[in-house]
């Protein structure tokens, strides 16, 4: 009941704006109260994973994560985390191989956005977090349409709930929800984006271990029924079902997809884990971000029951960065 009645209320822009405000305030209490990120961070996951994670070798997928928040610190990491300045950062490493979403316009406040600068379909989103991602069609200086593309009730927003909603997400420092360090010193801004347009727009999505590719998957039906195929390094499909099931058939592999997995070694090489997402469009390879932190560092997968071990198997920590073990808060 309590879970319909939730449902039901989240038609209303009331109830939107005030659960934004709330996950606001959750943000500045946890500011305040945690102090100790690293003794937090460790009693959460033996609660989370009911055992004690090893930092000192670790073997399991989830350790890696655990190590990386702990442990490893890069300062780039932030210029890559950040949807803004990523773009520019990967541009350096890989130049013109591939392609990158355009970005229209950057803004500090919400209510600077008006419809007569905004183009016929575009994405509205904030830097720093991964909170809401709203499609804009602008049909009209006064006639629009506007959904949140992480809202499967295909709910059309109104524009200036969106400002609102927007500017609730500014005042969020996205590090003091799980302590991923690489969101912590990015400066939030509002980013109005190209609207990459495809009747299903898969997602591929990169698991690298420095430049070693562990495994791959393609997340589809992200506004119906949500998928995550899981390929190996040997493009062969695996048994595996995380946050989302795998289809009934894996999905066909694009002609590009070792061209895709190039691209990625070349972004991930410096870093322990991270998990580089890209899309193909066209022909085209479209950067799409990194992400340094796989589902925060808290897996969510059903079977096999080995996954975390298994993955964990396919790891390793270069001997200087294990060798500099300082905690960074």
């Amino acid at each position: 009941m309590i879970t319909k009645i939730k449902k039901w209320l989240k038609q209303f822009a009331f109830f939107q704006i005030l659960n934004a405000k709330r996950i606001v305030a959750i943000n500045r209490r946890r500011q305040k109260k945690i102090l100790q990120p690293k003794e937090n961070l460790i009693k959460k996951y033996e609660k989370y994973y009911n055992h004690k994670p090893d930092l000192t070798n670790p073997t399991r997928f989830s350790e890696f994560l655990l190590w990386q928040k702990l442990y490893f610190y890069k300062p780039e990491a932030t210029l890559l985390t950040d949807k803004i300045t990523a773009k520019e950062y990967v541009k350096k490493i890989i130049g013109n191989e591939i392609t990158y979403p355009k970005t229209y316009a950057t803004f500090d406040n919400a209510f600077e956005i008006s419809l007569s600068n905004l183009p016929n379909k575009s994405v509205i989103k904030c830097n720093h977090n991964n909170g809401y991602i709203f499609y804009v069609e602008k049909k009209s200086d006064k006639d629009y349409f506007i959904k949140n593309l992480k809202d499967t009730s295909k709910k059309n927003y109104n524009f200036r709930t969106m400002q609102k909603l927007l500017n609730e997400m500014l005042k969020i420092n996205f590090h003091y929800f799980h302590f991923e360090w690489n969101y912590k010193n990015i400066a939030p801004k509002i980013l109005v984006e190209e609207y990459l347009e495809a009747p299903d727009l898969c997602d591929y999505k990169f698991l690298m271990n420095y430049d070693k590719l562990m495994v791959f998957y393609i997340n589809s039906g992200r506004q119906f029924f949500e998928r995550m195929d899981f390929f190996d390094a040997d493009l062969k499909p695996l048994q595996i079902s995380e946050a989302f099931p795998p289809s009934n058939n894996p999905p066909e592999l694009p002609n590009n997809i070792l061209k895709m997995i190039e691209i990625a070694k070349k972004i991930s090489k410096d870093y322990p884990f991270l998990r580089v997402d890209l899309y193909t469009l066209n022909e085209k390879i479209y950067f799409g971000e990194a992400t340094f932190f796989h589902f925060a560092g808290w897996l969510r997968f059903k079977y096999p029951e080995n996954y975390d071990k298994w993955m964990g198997s396919k790891m390793k920590i270069k001997p200087e960065h294990m060798s500099n073990n300082i905690n960074h808060k």
